[in-house]
């Protein structure tokens, strides 16, 4: 699943390619229009001879906002990929594959492909997006900048909760963009056993934990800009000191690192920590 490190990866390089491009034309795939939650005929009908103004990121969404001529009447296209949601800009004369969802093809040759294999994808087309994205209003700060929160502030936020501290950082009401995966990077880089409760963690480990979580995410933003052969549709996180590798030695302490979850069923994922250094 995308979490914030791939999104915010995706932005920085997607959003130069974008910038300013007219969409020329728009086609959604009927199989998959279910992912749209807005008018399949619409959505076609509404982008085209609109131009790419920005695009960002908020939490696990990825946002472009596209304008007519002159600046006018301000759309966001909104896609929270969840499982297997994926982006793609190809030639536009090019195959796309089965499971796309849309395509929006841009001047110049190219096409915006949007892709998910796992059809679990949400894809907004709107003009307020805080009315029409279920959650939006309840996202916490990003989790990317929560040193801009200071101590005081993430002490009172991190002590309004009850849950463990997996369940916790997964939370997007309580930080946004951290899923599965970098929640067992950062507990393992703030030595706490994802199992604990809020309650259980000391004044000196809450310190810890607000200085680990920015520090994890923007190494893994650089990571993936780093790799040339980065493929976000295998979405390679190799760079990971546990995530995904229960069963192998703890790169830290030697231990063996341990893995929970089954993997079936929704927030039932297999999730990673070393018991000998883990606290």
């Amino acid at each position: 699943m995308p979490e914030l490190p791939e999104l915010e990866a995706l932005r920085i390089r997607l959003g130069p390619r974008l910038a300013g491009r007219l969409v020329t034309a728009a086609q959604v795939n009927p199989r998959l229009a279910h992912l749209l939650r807005y008018p399949p005929e619409s959505f076609a009908s509404e982008l085209p001879f609109r131009r790419a103004t920005a695009i960002w990121r908020r939490g696990k969404h990825l946002i472009t906002e596209f304008a007519l001529g002159g600046g006018g009447d301000p759309r966001h296209l909104v896609v929270n990929p969840m499982l297997g949601g994926r982006f793609q800009l190809a030639d536009a004369d090019s195959r796309p594959p089965a499971h796309w969802v849309f395509e929006l093809r841009l001047e110049g040759g190219e096409a915006l492909r949007y892709l998910d294999r796992a059809t679990m994808g949400r894809v907004y087309w709107t003009a307020e997006i805080v009315r029409d994205v279920p959650g939006w209003s309840e996202l916490g700060p990003e989790a990317d900048a929560v040193a801009e929160m200071g101590l005081d502030a993430f002490r009172r936020r991190f002590r309004r909760y009850r849950d463990e501290l997996k369940d916790l950082l997964r939370n997007q009401a309580f930080l946004a963009g951290i899923g599965n995966a970098y929640s067992d990077e950062i507990l393992f880089e703030a030595r706490l056993l994802p199992l604990r409760r809020r309650a259980s963690v000391r004044p000196e480990e809450e310190e810890t934990l607000y200085l680990t979580i920015p520090p994890v995410l923007q190494a893994a933003v650089a990571a993936i800009l780093a790799n040339p052969d980065y493929d976000p549709a295998k979405q390679d996180r190799s760079f990971m000191k546990v995530h995904g590798r229960g069963g192998q030695t703890c790169p830290r302490c030697g231990h063996r690192i341990s893995q929970l979850g089954s993997g079936r069923g929704p927030g039932r994922e297999p999730f990673n920590f070393c018991r000998g250094c883990q606290h």
